[in-house]
């Protein structure tokens, strides 16, 4: 007998139409419709529908920052932007296909969507969410950063010497020419991301390449790292 059941229900998820990136119109909106209707929202599922076309990857790890702290939970986003797209897979969340809503500009941005259940469980399900930690600043050499319990995103560069450690997997997107540790406790699903790949040395749950020099076929492209077989696979995008 199978152990595992596949049960067809609908469920309601919230879809938040994103028709900005200026951050501070979102955080005041964001704020505003939480705290309105908090019983409705507070730790309510919710699909980013991003249609603003100069939307960017780092301005949609700070809209997940935005959600959390106003206790509603980012499960995955609606786009066509293979940026954003490549950004939500990186951090775990789901892509939704086309809108089944109707794409008319309203001033409310909110809406009630109902979609099917995902057919297996979120891994992420059984663990207190945690928004990834972001760093806007330059990482220093002999500086050291750690993200614990979370995902870690840094917006500027990492200098060489600096050592970046996160829990779980690392998005990067200046040049990064440290040391970047990813699942530190054992997470080998981590997985590690560089826009402008320099880096000295990489590991992922204790698995680690160190570069004296780096190939001319990594240097200074877009990467993409995780654990394959037991060892590190190195995929550019």
């Amino acid at each position: 007998m199978n152990k595992i059941e596949v049960i067809t229900q609908t469920e309601a998820l919230y879809t938040l139409r994103v028709l900005t990136n200026n951050t501070d119109i979102l955080v005041d909106e964001i704020t505003a419709l939480a705290s309105s209707n908090k019983a409705q929202f507070q730790h309510a599922p919710v699909i980013l529908e991003i249609e603003y076309k100069n939307f960017q990857a780092n301005e949609l790890a700070v809209l997940i920052e935005i959600l959390a702290q106003n206790e509603m939970v980012a499960v995955g986003i609606r786009s066509l932007k293979q940026e954003l797209i490549d950004f939500a897979k990186f951090s775990g969340l789901a892509v939704f296909g086309k809108s089944l809503s109707p794409s008319s500009k309203v001033k409310i941005k909110t809406q009630v969507v109902a979609q099917p259940a995902p057919s297996v469980q979120n891994p992420h399900q059984d663990k207190t969410y945690q928004a990834p930690k972001i760093i806007t600043n330059k990482v220093y050499s002999f500086q050291q950063v750690i993200a614990q319990d979370r995902d870690l995103v840094l917006l500027a560069k990492v200098k060489s010497g600096a050592d970046v450690m996160s829990f779980g997997s690392i998005s990067a997107y200046k040049e990064v020419q440290g040391s970047l540790f990813a699942g530190i406790q054992g997470d080998e699903k981590a997985t590690i991301f560089v826009q402008s790949f320099n880096a000295g040395l990489v590991s992922i749950a204790g698995v680690y390449k160190k570069f004296d020099v780096v190939p001319t076929k990594l240097y200074a492209r877009s990467v993409m790292i995780d654990l394959f077989n037991g060892q590190l696979r190195f995929q550019i995008i």
